[in-house]
């Protein structure tokens, strides 16, 4: 089993494209970035560290030193620590909006969002790539979006019925005042991340396309997705109130309750 920071020397491994060159009577090894040997090494490798990752067959020898196994990169580019979190699938075909306000066919993996998805996502350094207080964020917007009738509903509704009948009265007035006031506050949360940067919130949060299918659809540089989305998220965390120290804004009263109270 290995540890955590032999796990990290994986992904440095991975990230810098390096071989472990093989130095004889040495405590410390070198990492070449793409085997390189002229030049400076990315970093250096414990050899205790360096006998462990190869008594659990993690590297491999080939011409230009110890490289990861193809297996092992397989695991660790899917989930952190080496764990596949994507092996769960529940893919349903839905018809999702695209830049333009077209409407295509897209295959949906419906148990996991790709908001969920980039939350067990890791950088190199083994740091999650988004904090919770972005992927509240996400949520939050996520909720107004639907609760707005902007998004499709895949469970039922309840909204209307109570065990005592007591929400049965105006149902439909009520369901209409809520939905109202949900887009109320989705604009104000576009209206906070601002025009361009509320297109990867809302494809990714509400409309659950990857960050491919984002950079495609708006045309933008490959790679170029998370950091405008993470841009984004830290704005809507803001005026949602989601970081650390930050007063949140009082939009989630129930406006039932407001014009009851």
């Amino acid at each position: 089993m290995l540890s955590y920071e032999q796990t990290q020397i994986l992904r440095r491994l991975l990230h810098h494209k390096a071989c472990i060159s093989v130095v004889s009577g040495c405590d410390a090894f070198p990492a070449h970035p793409n085997g390189d040997r002229r030049k400076r090494p990315a970093f250096w490798i414990p050899a205790a560290d360096l006998q462990a990752l190869k008594s659990e067959g993690a590297i491999e020898l080939s011409a230009s030193g110890y490289t990861v196994v193809a297996s092992v990169k397989r695991r660790l580019k899917n989930g952190k620590n080496g764990t596949a979190y994507n092996q769960h699938f529940d893919l349903q075909e839905r018809e999702v909006y695209v830049s333009g306000g077209v409407k295509r066919q897209a295959r949906v993996n419906t148990r996991l969002s790709a908001l969920d998805r980039l939350a067990y996502k890791t950088d190199v350094e083994g740091r999650p790539v988004l904090d919770a207080c972005l992927i509240e964020a996400g949520r939050h917007i996520a909720r107004d979006y639907h609760a707005s009738g902007s998004g499709l509903m895949s469970t039922q509704r309840y909204d209307s019925a109570g065990a005592e009948g007591d929400n049965r009265v105006n149902a439909v007035e009520d369901n209409f005042i809520r939905a109202a006031d949900a887009k109320r506050r989705l604009q104000l949360a576009r209206d906070a991340i601002g025009s361009g940067l509320d297109t990867a919130v809302i494809a990714v949060c509400c409309l659950d396309q990857s960050l491919d299918m984002v950079e495609r659809a708006e045309r933008w540089a490959s790679g170029s997705g998370l950091t405008i989305l993470k841009l984004g998220l830290s704005r809507l965390s803001a005026h949602y109130g989601t970081q650390s120290g930050v007063q949140r804004q009082n939009q989630d009263v129930d406006p039932l309750r407001k014009r009851t109270g």
